[in-house]
């Protein structure tokens, strides 16, 4: 059984629609169970931010469901380990549910998950939901159940997609040519920003104020509302709308774990994780519209990129992993189109 199966994609909009105790009432998992489950719910982001209420709603929706039987806790902040963590202890066979991305799951014996992290790949959030609920996400996540014994409940949790942040725009990727531009460590990070010609530097986030400060680096990347959070607009006022990466973020447990548990309930994950997940997207893009509008009001400069030329400049990034299977990025540009 596939998660394509259990939800798919053309799904996502009546289930955004659906309340939950909708879904809930069809749901026999409760009865199913023979007696007491319990997972923990891993995340790395604090109690504030905007995943964990999502997170609150499944608890709270899979408790009503089930009368209690199938229980869920949250532990944020990465009270459980970070991502690698996570993904480990579940791998092993412990009772997590762990926040992560494709990048992650690429290292779990699935390298060609990796592609999901490539620049411009995903136009607009409507494909990248197209391409999270397809027949290849399916293919992978039961090669991953196969190879790492996890099991993928939902990889549709699309933050906003990233941005540049300098002192000036850069509109045509040419502008970045030369340009000491602070990157993640993450490989796919460095190898797009080097096709670009720019001087990628890996600084720990919180670096990054005073980097931009000191002139370390004279552009800086990432999420629009991360960035204003850390205040960064104080020291660079000009944001270029590039939209390079929108992260593929999920859900996954242990294989086992989830075979054990009767298909009712397996049904009742794998819809309030996918369901809560397309809820979350919509959201971080009305937080991200709002805090565009309020930036904008208090003076910080929007630039809107040639994404076309950004796309040609980057294109070679997806010749360079030959651990790829053969034909995987026409299989994803195709997925976006059906």
């Amino acid at each position: 059984m596939t998660n394509k199966t259990l939800i798919s994609a053309a799904a996502v909009a009546l289930c955004v629609a659906m309340p939950a105790a909708v879904l809930a009432q069809d749901n026999t998992c409760g009865t199913d169970l023979g007696s007491e489950a319990y997972f923990r719910i891993s995340h790395q982001n604090s109690p504030t931010s905007p995943i964990h209420p999502r997170l609150e709603e499944i608890v709270a929706s899979v408790t009503e469901a089930t009368d209690g039987k199938l229980r869920l806790e949250l532990f944020p902040s990465g009270q459980l380990g970070g991502p690698v963590q996570a993904l480990e202890q579940a791998s092993l066979g412990e009772n997590i549910i762990f926040y992560t991305q494709t990048g992650n799951l690429a290292t779990a014996g699935v390298p060609d998950f990796s592609i999901f992290n490539g620049p411009f790949l995903t136009p607009s959030l409507e494909a990248a939901e197209k391409l999270a609920g397809s027949e290849l996400m399916d293919e992978l996540a039961e090669t991953l159940a196969e190879k790492s014994d996890l099991r993928l409940l939902a990889i549709n949790w699309f933050d906003s997609p990233r941005v540049f942040l300098g002192q000036r725009g850069y509109p045509e990727p040419s502008d970045l040519v030369g340009v000491k531009l602070r990157s993640p460590e993450a490989p796919a990070y460095m190898r797009t920003f080097e096709l670009l010609g720019s001087l990628p530097i890996a600084l720990p986030f919180s670096e990054l104020y005073l980097a931009l400060q000191q002139g370390v680096v004279e552009a800086v990347e990432g999420g629009l509302d991360g960035m204003a959070d850390a205040n960064l607009m104080e020291v660079a006022t000009t944001v270029t709308n590039t939209e390079h990466f929108r992260l593929f973020y999920g859900f996954a447990m242990n294989e086992g774990q989830f075979r054990g548990l009767p298909e009712s309930c397996q049904q009742l994950l794998v819809s309030e994780f996918q369901q809560k997940g397309a809820e979350y997207s919509l959201g971080m893009n009305d937080i991200t519209a709002n805090r565009e509008t309020a930036l904008r009001e208090a003076g910080v400069t929007f630039v809107d990129a040639n994404q076309d030329a950004y796309r040609e400049a980057t294109a070679e990034f997806y010749t360079m992993f030959p651990e790829w299977s053969e034909g995987l990025y026409d299989r994803a540009i195709a997925a976006m189109k059906d």
